[in-house]
């Protein structure tokens, strides 16, 4: 039997010498122990078992520990032999400071991840601007789009928004607006505010167009009627003024804090001026925008709309590969689609579903209970039992607005707690003030004929009575609607917004102008300057929001559907599909 090392680390280097000395003396200690283990039991006068027993083991257990030793020691030795390793010694300060940059890393890195995560949300909720990826794609290529009932081809004249965008982002403009309606000039170098009714325009020499360009565009679009799009918003101009062959003076006819943002019209060619990159033509089956100047960098060298009557055939050439693009409106034209792969991006049509309400109502005029409405209100679920693919929730009358209001039972009772209210025997919350009750009732105004409306109208009404505010709906013909919200004899009303990519909501000031704190984010960006015009806008947003001044439902959607090998549609919105069309085209395989 021999010894076993369990770790050989533990044993310092001797020499077979030093070895042989240390085994003589073990033996001769255990000789030596062994006669006096012998004398001291001899001469024990301790005549008790426990005594005894406690000697005998104490004997044994010496005499195995140097058996131990010996055995040890007359085994086989290497040469070499490792002794223990020193203990390093580490100070308890230096150990906690390393744990204090350990921790402030991981701070750090968690602090990136969560970052990159909320501009990734955002991104995907708020079809906000990103930075472009970098693609290959085939230079000069020629766009096909699909269109139905294109009617009228004059981009001058036609209402149609597919080939309006196309030609606004063909053409240049004094400015251009965008999706966090900040303002790019571009013709314009500078835009002065005298007053509301008072702008002064200084033009960019670089473009090589003068005032008496603008004005000859501005007299077109005038001279076309109201079958123009920029029509109705010139049309407030009352005098165009030359002040030098640079700059120029409007004046309207009224005054329109946001009328900045009506500038952004396509400048029209004036003897021979081009005034975009493309140039357009249009014949009986649809319009081509063709490239001016084609450059080296260039990656569309024409953009071509194809009329159609119906979708069917709409989709079938997309099907077949022989257009690009289309736009679908129904989840029966996206089934036509059948199993082909490609590529959908939405974005909202203008058209908008809103809950307003009337800043002297004894209920709604309080802002817990705004609030506590607008919590109760899963609306990703009232569009999910609309049945409808083409639609998506929003929150403020601001088709760029990025603020989300968000669901939370919780905290919609806890607001109207907060606040003294309690609920009575029917779960409805209440309150004694100036010694009455105060229900916590809102009686709710809806379009008997629209039955879409009426659905969600009960649907808001079981959501808000879930955490104790009791909806009472009021289902009328539309002209008794307009008589009841004009003479004030209501709470709330759901009612349909078109909204468009302005941020001018003048129209809807009655409905979301409720207390001291909207009336001074409108009267700011009323006597706003140009230069801080975009920053007030985005403050009123967050009042509006802050105070519950509205809360959105929803608004509608249109599918851009585009075949798998197109690039260039990651940033879209209303009025703004072709906005970055320099980065759209054909990936290169």
């Amino acid at each position: 039997m021999s010894a076993k090392i369990i770790d050989s680390h533990r044993y310092k280097t001797i020499t077979k010498t030093q070895v042989d000395k240390k085994r003589k003396n073990v033996e001769n200690s255990f000789k030596s122990n062994k006669k006096s283990y012998k004398k001291s039991n001899k001469y024990s006068t301790n005549d008790s078992n426990n005594s005894f027993i406690s000697n005998l083991r104490i004997k044994k257990l010496r005499e195995r520990k140097l058996e131990r030793e010996m055995l040890l020691y007359s085994r086989p030795q290497r040469t070499v032999i490792k002794e223990p390793k020193q203990k390093i010694y580490i100070p308890k300060s230096f150990g906690i400071i390393c744990a204090i940059l350990v921790l402030i890393v991981l701070v750090y890195i968690s602090a990136k991840i969560m970052k990159l995560d909320e501009v990734i949300t955002a991104n995907v909720f708020n079809n906000s601007q990103k930075e472009e990826v970098n693609v290959n794609l085939e230079k000069n290529y020629n766009l096909s789009i699909g269109l139905t009932a294109l009617n009228n081809t004059n981009v001058n004249t036609s209402t149609n928004l597919i080939l309006n965008d196309i030609y606004k982002a063909t053409s240049l403009s004094l400015i251009k607006v965008e999706q966090d309606y900040s303002l790019k000039y571009q013709v314009a170098r500078n835009i002065a505010k005298n007053s509301n009714k008072e702008y002064v325009i200084t033009l960019n020499e670089d473009y090589n167009l003068d005032v008496d360009d603008i004005v000859f565009s501005i007299d077109s679009i005038m001279s076309f009627g109201e079958s123009n799009m920029y029509y109705d918003r010139l049309s407030i101009i009352e005098n165009v003024d030359k002040l030098s062959k640079y700059e120029l003076k409007l004046t309207l006819k009224e005054d329109n804090p946001y009328f900045i943002y009506y500038l952004d019209f396509p400048l029209l060619d004036n003897e021979n001026k081009i005034t975009g990159e493309y140039i357009y033509n249009s014949d009986e089956s649809g319009v081509t925008f063709t490239r001016a100047n084609l450059r080296q960098d260039t990656t569309l060298e024409s953009i071509r709309i194809n009329n159609y009557n119906t979708v069917d055939e709409v989709v079938d050439e997309f099907v077949n590969g022989n257009i690009d693009l289309f736009f679908a409106t129904s989840n029966n034209d996206m089934q036509l689609i059948g199993k082909k792969d490609y590529n959908v991006k939405k974005y909202k049509d203008g058209e908008t579903l809103f809950l307003f309400g009337n800043k002297n109502s004894n209920v709604f005029s309080r802002k817990e209970i705004r609030t506590a409405l607008m919590y109760s209100l899963n609306r990703d679920e009232i569009v999910k039992n609309s049945d409808n693919n083409f639609i998506e929730v929003i929150d403020l009358p601001f088709l760029y607005s990025t603020i989300k209001y968000k669901y939370d039972v919780v905290g919609a009772q806890n607001i109207m707690n907060s606040n003294g209210w309690n609920k009575n025997g029917y779960g409805i919350y209440e309150k004694y003030e100036n010694g009455n009750y105060i229900g916590a009732t809102l009686r709710l105004l809806v379009n008997e004929q629209d039955t879409n409306k009426v659905n969600i109208a009960n649907n808001i009404k079981n959501m808000a009575q879930n955490v104790g505010i009791n909806i009472e709906i009021e289902t009328l013909s539309q002209e008794n609607i307009s008589q009841k919200v004009e003479s004030g004899d209501y709470d709330i009303v759901l009612a349909s917004v078109y909204l468009n990519e302005t941020p001018n909501i003048s129209f809807l000031k009655n409905y979301l102008n409720i207390n001291e704190e909207t009336d001074q984010a409108f009267l700011q960006v009323e006597n706003s300057s140009a230069e801080d015009l975009p920053q007030n806008i985005q403050n009123l947003e967050y009042v509006l929001s802050n105070e519950v001044a509205c809360i959105g439902i929803y608004a509608r959607n249109i599918n851009l559907v585009y075949q798998k090998y197109i690039s260039g549609f990651d940033n879209i919105n209303y009025m703004k599909i072709f906005y970055n069309i320099n980065n759209i085209g054909k990936l290169i395989e």
